[in-house]
């Protein structure tokens, strides 16, 4: 997979993270874990849960997976955000991305029992965005293709009166 053994996940370094998808401050999250494979490419393995699942049982629900998708790809422009800034995931002033836009193309109906494979790969940083491409892998075939922007955010977006 790319990631070194002692590794630390880019949401294990991020500090005031709630979100459902990426945030290890949720307790009812799904609590992804990304990290740099090589270059501008990172990755994430899920496990889907049996209560993931669509109307039919056997596959995953099609908004887990836009969240997993769409939580990789944030995760993975803030960690380039600071790789470029030149600091540690989660050091000095806060750096936070939000959804800009998100498009996926679901190929394929994705089995609840799949070991998924997440890949998401920098194709261009801007001011304040990051646009990537995002590749859910299940059973060692793509299944749904994303590309996603990602937006810098103030830090006091993530206050209530933000």
């Amino acid at each position: 997979m790319g990631k070194a053994a002692d590794a630390v996940s880019f949401q294990a370094q991020l500090k005031g993270n709630h979100c459902f998808g990426c945030g290890g401050e949720n307790p009812h999250g799904l609590h992804i874990q990304s990290f740099w494979a090589a270059g501008d490419t990172a990755v994430c393995q899920f496990t889907p849960e049996a209560y993931h699942c669509a109307a039919p049982t056997h596959f995953l629900n099609g908004g887990i997976i836009a969240t997993v998708i769409d939580c990789h790809c944030i995760c993975t422009a803030m960690a380039d955000a600071y790789r470029r800034a030149g600091r540690e995931i989660g050091q000095g002033e806060a750096i936070w991305y939000a959804t800009g836009s998100l498009s996926l193309n679901y190929l394929r109906p994705v089995l609840i029992s799949a070991d998924i494979v997440l890949r998401a790969d920098i194709l261009a940083v801007e001011a304040r965005t990051t646009h990537l491409v995002c590749h859910l892998i299940a059973e060692g075939k793509t299944a749904v293709e994303a590309k996603l922007t990602a937006v810098r955010v103030p830090e006091q977006w993530m206050s209530a009166k933000g």
